[in-house]
């Protein structure tokens, strides 16, 4: 090949090389179809944010159990101009179908899957606060327990106890308790004993985040010494009078009497159960006003006498 034709071939060459690459492609364009923001925001002074993966068009949201969460209500950012389908309702915690569908500017379709992962504790463990036999008593609090609860949320604790020999179950309810925390120690507090259970030693089981445990020691429930406030009261001759019961129960009630003028007078027992007694005075009652000078004894079986003043009013029948 001659060498001009050799030269005029590189020349043409080149210039095509130059031409190439001065020339622009488009890039391909943005999904419009993307869930770029999922927040739960139904927590004080808190945010959840869900994990997004957008090859695997899901949505995954961790929520610690200490929260104790029924519902999380999510807050959804989209891409500009998409849609949502459907609302962004509150979802139970619970939930394994929820699926959000997202329209794009430009017609284009995603499905999202909201998967959500409840984070707990591997394991429960209880014991009481203290080493010493446990006690209780009808209308008292049982004894404080410490336990991993990771948790201030007393009210997700169930609290079974089931009395040994009988296998009587109560089921302890739990508006009143407390939890505390001092660093990583959780202690349980101030459960209630209802009035109505019976004596004896009782086996306690905790239920918490999907576990249970039973302490090793049984608490043993025992009566106290019956106890009551006399309230200022007016009664007519022969009419009907009541009391309740003071931080304890009333357990074998015999007899009640009220002294007046350094009279003793009987005072009939109508009815009575573990919080209130309802009684009947005599028909010769002297009428009076007996400003905290009326004396009332009340007897119950196995315990001392009760001794209480008063003020009474006494009227006519």
């Amino acid at each position: 090949m001659k060498p001009k034709l050799i030269q005029f071939i590189l020349v043409i060459m080149a210039a095509a090389g130059m031409a190439s690459c001065t020339k622009t492609m488009d890039l391909p364009s943005l999904p419009q179809n993307k869930i770029t923001s999922y927040k739960v925001v139904n927590l004080p002074d808190t945010v959840i944010y869900g994990a997004i993966d957008n090859i695997e068009k899901t949505i995954t949201v961790y929520v610690p159990f200490y929260y104790n969460m029924v519902v999380i209500d999510p807050e959804i950012t989209l891409s500009e101009g998409a849609k949502l389908s459907e609302r962004a309702l509150p979802v139970s915690i619970n939930a394994t179908n929820v699926k959000y569908t997202v329209t794009g500017a430009d017609g284009n379709i995603n499905i999202y899957s909201l998967k959500i992962v409840n984070q707990s504790i591997s394991s429960l463990t209880v014991d009481w606060l203290t080493t010493e036999e446990q006690v209780a008593n009808p209308v008292g609090v049982l004894p404080s327990i410490k336990g991993n609860f990771q948790s201030r949320n007393a009210q997700a604790v169930g609290i079974e106890l089931a009395k040994r020999g009988s296998g009587q179950k109560v089921n302890l309810a739990m508006a009143a308790a407390g939890m505390q925390t001092e660093g990583n120690d959780y202690t349980l507090f101030n459960v209630p004993i209802p009035a109505t259970i019976d004596t004896g030693y009782y086996d306690v089981t905790l239920a918490f985040a999907g576990h249970t445990a039973k302490l090793a020691k049984p608490v043993h429930i025992t009566f106290q010494q019956p106890d009551l406030l006399i309230p200022s009261r007016e009664v007519k001759q022969g009419g009907e009078i009541s009391f309740d019961a003071f931080n304890t129960v009333f357990v074998g009630l015999k007899a009640a009497s009220v002294t007046v003028n350094d009279q003793i007078y009987p005072l009939t027992i109508l009815s009575y159960d573990r919080l209130k007694m309802t009684l009947k005075t005599p028909d010769d009652l002297p009428v009076g006003v007996y400003n905290y000078t009326a004396t009332y004894n009340f007897e119950f079986e196995g315990w001392p006498i009760v001794s209480k003043v008063g003020a009474l009013t006494v009227l006519p029948k």
